[in-house]
Order: structure tokens, then C-alpha cells, then sequence
């Protein structure tokens, strides 16, 4: 099973290590959604923590949507973050109408080498989310997971269709996991786990103490959510 936590810093990033976290999201700017780390972040909690490490690529909050120089940026970011030696990225883009943007996508997977790939919750901004899931399976080896909510503004609120997302990945071995993510908390992700069975969860504000990102990671908190799906 693979708990992941949202971190900011490397202050974040070595509670998280201590903790026992599986897996790392490591964004700046989560009061928008999260955003691309610094040069210096990166660096920083690539060298000094073991914990895998998933950087997000994401230079604006305002859409999904990326024009030439947005992505420009995102190539670099993307560059540096395999030359630093993460685990991987997180991203996500759709086109102005909406669907998956292939073309950016079939990019990022060149650019990122052997990096794992997350493609995050820009899935749930999708015009048809459906759709969307449907072509990012044909993506299945170059995509490791994606993250979402199924659709609802947090995951207890779409589990049938994550259920039946799950169910899908476990009947392909050429498709991505689902990482459930969005609202999971210590009071629910007993009932997400027994209901889904899944591998893996996103835990960002229920990690914090009094859920709050400016504080750091619950110590009794993580620990509830690593028993929880164990």
C-alpha cells in the first residue's frame, strides 16, 4: 500500500521521511492548487530524503490550459527535476474545449525520460470526465497513476465510479493505478479502503495538524491513515 503526502519544503519533506510516508508530492503554492517547487526545494529534498519524490509541474493556477510559453517552462522544469533525481512528475493539461491535451502530453512523456508520471486532477475539469479517463488509457505504459477524486469535489463522493476505474487497472497489467485522492481524511479512509480495495492514496490537508498547511505533518494523523489501509 502507498500513502502519499502533499510537502512544500524539505522541513516537511524529512517529517514525512520520520513519519514513514510512502511517497511525496512535492508542490510550492498549495493555496492555489499547488504549483511548480523551486530549483531549490527540489534540490534540496532530492539530496537529503530517501522518500520517493513526485514533483508537480504546474507554472500557473489559472486553467489546465498551457500555451507555448507555459510549456516551454514546463520542459525545463520537467529536464531539471530528472537531472535532480526525482522519482517523478505530476501533471496534468486539457485543451481550451476541455478533453486531454495529447499533443502536450505525448511531450511531457518524451521529455521525462524514465520519471514516473502522475497525471493529476485536471481530469476532474474535463468537459467529459468519462471521455477523458478513456483517453488517458491509451496511455496505460507511459502513464504510473492517476490522480483523482472520480469526479466529485472529494473522493467519498464518486467511489462508484473509482470502484469501477480500479477494477479496470487491475484487470489490464498495461494500465496506470488509480490514486485516490481529495479530501481523504482519517475519518473516512477506512471506508474509501474497505469499499475500494485500492493500492494507493493522496493525503494533503487531512496529514496536517488542525489540517492547516501552514503547520506541519500530524505525527498520529499519519499514522492512523498508514493503519488504515494496511
Amino acid at each position: 500500500m502507498v500513502l502519499e503526502v502533499i510537502v512544500e519544503n524539505l522541513r516537511e519533506a524529512s517529517q514525512a521521511e520520520h513519519f514513514g510516508v510512502d511517497r511525496l508530492e512535492v508542490v510550492s503554492a498549495i493555496s492555489e492548487g499547488g504549483l511548480t517547487p523551486s530549483y531549490g526545494v527540489i534540490k534540496q529534498i532530492t539530496e537529503n530524503i530517501k522518500v520517493p519524490a513526485m514533483i508537480m509541474i504546474r507554472p500557473h493556477s489559472h486553467s489546465f490550459y498551457y500555451d507555448d510559453y507555459d510549456i516551454a517552462i514546463m520542459q525545463e522544469d520537467i529536464i531539471m527535476a530528472n537531472e535532480l533525481g526525482a522519482q517523478g512528475i505530476v501533471f496534468g493539461a486539457l485543451t481550451k474545449v476541455g478533453d486531454i491535451d495529447r499533443d502536450l502530453l505525448e511531450n511531457v512523456i518524451d521529455w521525462k525520460g524514465d520519471m514516473d508520471l502522475t497525471f493529476h486532477r485536471a481530469i476532474e475539469d474535463a468537459r467529459d470526465i468519462d471521455q477523458a479517463y478513456l483517453e488517458l488509457r491509451e496511455y496505460g505504459n507511459d502513464i504510473t497513476q492517476v490522480l483523482t477524486s472520480g469526479g466529485g469535489a472529494k473522493a467519498t463522493d464518486s467511489m462508484d465510479r473509482l470502484a469501477q476505474w480500479i477494477a479496470d487497472g487491475k484487470k489490464d497489467n498495461n494500465s496506470f493505478e488509480i490514486l485516490v485522492g481529495s479530501g481523504v481524511t482519517t475519518e473516512n479512509i477506512a471506508l474509501l479502503h474497505e469499499t475500494l480495495q485500492n493500492r494507493q492514496y493522496h493525503v494533503g490537508g487531512g496529514a496536517r495538524i488542525d489540517g492547516d498547511f501552514s503547520k506541519g505533518l500530524d505525527l498520529a494523523k499519519v499514522k492512523a491513515l498508514q493503519e488504515a489501509i494496511k
